[in-house]
Formats: C-alpha cells, structure tokens, sequence
C-alpha cells in the first residue's frame, strides 16, 4: 500500500473541509502537482491530485450572485421597511453595511443559512435581513456591499415625505383609511391603503372589508398584509399595512364608509384562576370616511373603446429570421400590450388585418394581471402563426391602441408601424437525406442501364418499424379513449354552469325595460355567451365586432352612457328589440339547418 504524503494528506484534508469554499490556492495546486510528479511511482497520487485540482479550479471560476430585494418601495420617512441579501456562496467574512448608515438607521440584522440536497444537488442559501429606517427624504442608491469576494448590485430606494397621519389618542390605536388620488377617470385605478397604527404590541387583530356605497367599484387586493415601524411625536408604532386597487365602473362621488378593526393586547392577570397569569383585551377602531370624485370619460377621446392609463406598451417579437421567409413555411409572431393601472379585463382586442397571400392563425390570447406596490399593471400576449403562400413583397399594416394618459390629459396611440417582408419561393426537389440512406444515380430517360436493388430485406429494421408502429397506434388509441371521456366530463359539468338563452333573454328584458345601462351591459354579455355557445365574450367590445351593425351602434349608446355622467338618459327598448331580432334570425337559421343536415353557419 502506498501512502500518500505529507503534502499530499494536506491537500486531501482541505478539499474535504473547504471545497465549498474554495479557499485553496490555484498556484498551491500546482505547486502540489509539480513535487509529486518529481517523485516516480506516485501516479496514483498525481490523479486524485489532478482530479480535486480540477474541481477546485472550477469551483473558483464560478461567479455567485448576490441578489438584493425590498418589502416595499417607495417608503417614508419615519417608517421600517426589511432590506433582504442572499447569495448561494459561502463568504470568507462579514459584510461590511455601514455605508447604508449614510441615509438610512439600521435598527435590526438577522442572517440565515439554509442547506438543501435536491436530486443529490447541494445548494446552500445565506440570507442577510436588515430592518432599515430613512432619516430624510429622496430618491437614494444603496451602494454595492461586499460579500467577500462577491458584491451586491446598487439599487434605487425612494423616500417620500413622513406621513401626515393624526397621532393616536392615548389608547395609542389608530386605523388610517387614505388614498393615493382624490380625483380620478372611470375605470382608472386609484390605490386606497388601510394603516392600523399601535403604540403597543399585539397579539391578534382583525381588519373589516371596505364598504362602497352606491356604486359599481373593482376592488382588487395588492398583496398580504405588511407590517413596520414608524415614528409619529417621537413615539414607536406597530404599523399594520393593507393596499387595495379599486376601478369605479361609473362616475359620480365614490364614497368609502368608515372601516372596522377589532385588536386584540395581551395583559397580566394576577387571577389565581388564571394559571398563565395572561389576559386578552380586546379593542375596537373605526377609520375615517373617504370621498373620491370619479370623472366621466372626456369628449376628446373620439375612440371606440375607453382606456384610461398612466403607461401604455404595444410591442411584437418574432420567432423565426424574417430575412429567410419561405413560401409555405411558417412564422411566430407574438405581439404584447401592457397597460399600467389596469386590469387584464380592461385590455383592448388586437385585432389583425387581413392580408392578400398571408394566412394568419392566431392562437387564444395570454392575459395576466401583475400586481405590485405600485398596482396592477394589465398584460395581453397574442401568438400569431404567419404562413405566406406565395413568394413577393408583402406589407403588414400597421397596429394601433388609442388610450387616454391621465397623467397628461391627453389622448395618446400606442402603435407596431407597419413592416414589409420579402419572401422567397421555396426550392423545389429538395431531398433530405438521413443517415443510412443511400441515394441512388438516376438515369437519362430510355437507358438501359438500371441500377441494382437489395434484394435481402433487413429484418431488423422491419421488425423495428413493426414494434414502433404498433406502439405508436395504441398511443393514439389511449389518446382518443382519454379525450373522449374527458369532453364528457367538460360537456356534463361546465354546460350546466352556463345560463340558459330563457334566462339570458329575461335578464336582458327586464335590464332594458327598467332602462338600467349598468345591469343591461351585464346581461347583454350573458345573452351573447348563450346564443353563441361556441365563442366566448367577455366584454362589450367582442360583441360588437362579432355581430357588426346594428348592435354594434346600440352597444356603442351604451357604453356612452354608462361611462358619462348623464347616466339616466339611456332608453333600453331599441337594445331589447335588436337582440330579440338576432336571436330570432340565429335560431331560424339552426333549425333550417338542421332540417338539411347541416350544421349552422356563424352569422
């Protein structure tokens, strides 16, 4: 048995205690290699030294990133927020935050460590969590903190003024209801935040919902509930935060009724019948009202569909070279829109032109909503398969989105401009060729010459093909036996969820002879998901493209009516009666076709 030496039982014992943290030297390493290749018939040493050499090298050349989150941004002055580093490296040494001490008070610092092993992959997660407090207000760059031989990136925090909040009474429990606008556009959004302030701590609490009086609102949760610290007359508070995005469906004076909160403090008991020597008190906290002033959409946004925000994006991408298009051959294009301060139920259809030579496909629209400190922010993805079918030069037209910028007052047009493509026709006689495949000499026509086939058939492939087939055929069996059981399940479930065109019909009748805009709007989407069973509409917009004129000219009083102030002026009875037309037409023209076996064109 061949020992290893000295040097080289050093080297073993630090790649077992300090591989993840990569503390050996690479000229140590070949300083190693060197000495025990001078020293013959230790090759088995030279490998495993090799070998720890290699991984230790890689090890150094890996880069951990240290990433850098925030509870909420902006803050104010006076007020906690938890500034979180983590890193998936271990560190040769403590970071260094004192040059956040410049604009901000650190009053707390915790760091954890957490190992797992996935799959027999190690990975170890160290977190560093600051509770920070800014003293002044502005927009301030937290530098890089050096984590070792790592260092976070710079980030952006901005600090508004403290808040004007009235300080609580001597209970020392406050509940605030506030709001970020006073004064906003029907269907924008407005940020409304609950703040339940105690100068002691807590053990419980329970915050009422928001009460809207008379009037049709959105009301969309941003988050869970944030907890920190702020400052009001040089006195510590426990700060309970709640943010809330609302959407006034109408104008008119948006009134928040006050809110409710039962707190609940743990006391002392000197009871003998208490053997925690622990009492709850419970207290309750009303807020304020809050009054909002909703605005009807102005008469110089002369577009179809009303759509308030405070950013708009129209954006495409392309999945495919556009300056290699092949006739017959097809391409993704995926265009995006983005709206700030709405939701995905807000957006705009994208419709697209039709275009001599190019077929279109679009696939079923991508929606989402994101929600941050900021809002909802509304996101619509729409994948579109392009195949030309000729060789040319073909311009797509341009896209526009007319919106509303509330912050400016204007009217604005998000737009894709319009792109020309070159394709080019497809080469004919193509022969792909495999491996294996053999590509025979073809003859001038009427020579005589032929040339030789394999006369032996390959048994193996043949069986192969044969076992591959057979396989292939039971998949798609089993695929069609799943997909037929599944339709039934979909078909017995969903169809008696839907609401019947009877009840659809009556809703809308009833909606349009009390001549309320707000219920018919609602009912005319129920009645055309009913009549159309096969599309699916979720607003006013789908509707009117689908069925054209004359709907589309009453759907537009509609909305004008719901989305102006003058809400009482809308008379129903032109919209009942033009509905009750199409459906009447829609179900003459089912029963005529199927009396000839035929199934139903769509209108």
């Amino acid at each position: 048995m061949v020992r290893a030496p000295r040097k080289m039982r050093f080297f073993r014992d630090c790649c077992v205690t300090d591989f993840c943290s990569c503390k050996i030297g690479i000229p140590y390493i070949l300083y190693i290699r060197t000495m025990l290749v001078r020293q013959p018939g230790r090759s088995s040493c030279i490998s495993y030294t090799l070998r720890f050499s290699a991984l230790v090298l890689f090890c150094s050349l890996v880069q951990a990133e240290v990433t850098i989150s925030i509870d909420r941004n902006p803050v104010r002055v006076n007020e906690s927020f938890q500034l979180v580093f983590e890193t998936d490296d271990s560190t040769d040494r403590d970071p260094d935050f004192s040059p956040l001490q410049q604009h901000f008070q650190i009053l707390s610092r915790s760091q954890s460590n957490n190992i797992s092993i996935i799959n027999g992959k190690y990975q170890r997660i160290l977190k560093w969590n600051l509770q920070l407090m800014p003293t002044q207000e502005g927009d301030f760059i937290l530098p890089a903190i050096k984590f070792g031989k790592h260092e976070s990136k710079s980030f952006l925090v901005t600090v508004k003024p403290a808040s004007q909040s009235n300080v609580p009474g001597d209970e020392g429990l406050f509940l605030e209801l506030s709001s970020d606008e006073t004064s906003l556009y029907v269907q924008s959004q407005v940020l409304v935040t609950l703040r339940l302030m105690s100068g002691s701590n807590i053990s419980g609490y329970q915050i009422g919902d928001l009460v809207i009086e008379d009037m049709d609102v959105v009301i969309e949760t941003l988050g869970d509930v944030k907890q920190y610290q702020t400052r009001l007359d040089k006195k510590s508070y426990l700060v309970l935060e709640q943010q809330f995005a609302l959407f006034p469906q109408q104008s008119g004076t948006l009134k928040i009724g006050p809110v409710s909160a039962e707190v609940r403090f743990a006391g002392r008991s000197r009871s003998i019948f208490d053997p925690f020597k622990t009492r709850d008190e419970i207290k309750r906290v009303d807020s304020k009202s809050l009054t909002l002033q909703v605005l009807a959409a102005p008469e110089a946004f002369n577009a179809p569909h009303w759509f308030p925000s405070t950013d708009v994006e129209l954006s495409e991408d392309w999945q495919g070279d556009l300056n290699r298009l092949t006739a017959g051959e097809p391409v993704t294009r995926i265009i995006t829109l983005t709206a700030e301060g709405l939701t995905a139920a807000q957006l705009p259809d994208l419709v697209q032109a039709d275009v001599t030579g190019i077929k279109q496909y679009p696939d079923k629209p991508v929606f989402e909503n994101q929600r941050s400190s900021r809002g909802i922010d509304a996101v619509l993805q729409q994948r579109i398969a392009i195949i030309p079918t000729a060789a040319g030069r073909y311009s797509l037209p341009e896209i526009t989105i007319p919106w509303w910028n509330i912050k400016t007052g204007q009217q604005e047009v998000a737009r894709i401009p319009a792109r020309d493509i070159e394709v080019r026709q497809a080469v004919a006689g193509t022969v792909v060729s495999t491996p294996g495949m053999e590509i025979l000499p073809i003859t001038a026509e009427g020579s005589d010459q032929v040339p030789a086939l394999q006369s032996e058939p390959d048994w193996f492939w043949l069986w192969l093909s044969a076992i591959l087939g057979t396989g292939w055929l039971a998949s798609i069996l089993a695929w069609w036996f799943t997909r037929r059981d599944s339709s039934r399940r979909s078909t017995t479930g969903d169809d008696i969820a839907e609401i019947s065109l009877p009840r659809a019909k009556k809703r809308l009748h009833r909606a349009c002879a009390s001549n309320n805009a707000t219920d018919a709007r609602d009912a005319v989407l129920s009645w055309a998901n009913a009549l159309e069973i096969k599309h699916r509409f979720v607003n006013l917009n789908q509707v009117s493209s689908y069925y054209a004129n004359p709907l589309k000219q009453q759907l537009d009083l509609l909305n004008r009516s719901i989305y102006s102030e003058s809400t009482g002026d809308w008379n129903g009875e032109s919209l009942w009666r033009t509905c009750e037309e199409l459906a009447n037409e829609h179900i003459s023209g089912d029963e005529i076709a199927a009396l000839n076996g035929l199934h139903p064109l769509n209108p």
